[in-house]
């Protein structure tokens, strides 16, 4: 996917106002992402691609990506695992009028900003069968979200009593690399794609983020503390490192 057959190197270059240098990004959806300022000419790159391949390679393999695109797994997947709070839904494609039918019945109304609908029932995810699997990607990004709202507070409110650490207030978002974050003022935000998770990770975050109330920075005190309410902290931190396997491609980070 990012590596051709004669060794050059395949990407997308983006230009952003934002950007004061060069930076590479892999994800599973886009494979290797270049970002680079607005004034960026594109023949001072390929040095800049040589010097980091062994990087690109090591971090292609991290994310276990096909060599070519069309070996990518599915967008849209036929189920999804709730992990956290052990539940499967399965994902159903019919037509727009089956879910307008079903919406009285209907657990979860998914709607997007374009005005896209979906819902959730007895289980299943109902997806429209007539929009983009993009579509479709975004309407189950809702509906992540709006499962993250249901359940990650009552997570971090019994984490925080159990710990005896308050905080502010809690925010779930679909971060685009972050599992969570903790501001100065105590407010927690949380990536719904927590929920994907076995409960131990889960846990951990939630600790990871409340040990910043306290110690807002990744010291050394800051991680004596956090062991102190979870002793297998430096473990679950190192396991984090792959929770993306755990992620669907349809919510890839």
């Amino acid at each position: 996917m990012i590596f051709k057959d004669d060794g050059t190197i395949e990407y997308t270059l983006t230009r952003s106002k934002r950007a004061k240098y060069v930076r590479l990004k892999i994800t599973r959806t886009k494979g290797l992402e270049v970002v680079v300022p607005q004034t960026f000419k594109k023949a001072w790159l390929p040095p800049i691609l040589k010097k980091r391949t062994e990087w690109i390679r090591k971090a292609a393999k991290r994310l276990e990506l096909p060599a070519k695109v069309d070996d990518l797994p599915a967008l849209i997947p036929d189920k999804i695992v709730l992990s956290a709070i052990d539940r499967e839904y399965s994902v159903q494609k019919v037509a727009a009028a089956s879910i307008a039918a079903k919406l009285i019945e209907a657990e979860k109304i998914i709607r997007t900003a374009s005005g896209l609908l979906s819902i959730e029932i007895d289980g299943e995810i109902l997806l429209p069968d007539d929009v983009t699997e993009e579509e479709q990607a975004e309407l189950l990004s809702c509906w992540l979200v709006r499962c993250g709202k249901e359940y990650l507070p009552e997570f971090l409110e019994e984490a925080s009593q159990e710990v005896g650490i308050p905080y502010k207030k809690v925010q779930i978002r679909l971060q685009k690399s972050r599992w969570g974050s903790c501001s100065g003022h105590g407010t927690i935000s949380l990536n719904a794609r927590l929920l994907l998770l076995p409960v131990e990770s889960l846990h951990y975050i939630l600790l990871h983020e409340l040990a910043h109330v306290r110690h807002p920075n990744h010291s050394a005190s800051y991680w004596n503390f956090l062991i102190t309410l979870d002793a297998k902290a430096l473990e679950h931190d190192v396991a984090m490192q792959d929770a993306w396997k755990h992620i669907p491609f349809c919510f890839s980070m």
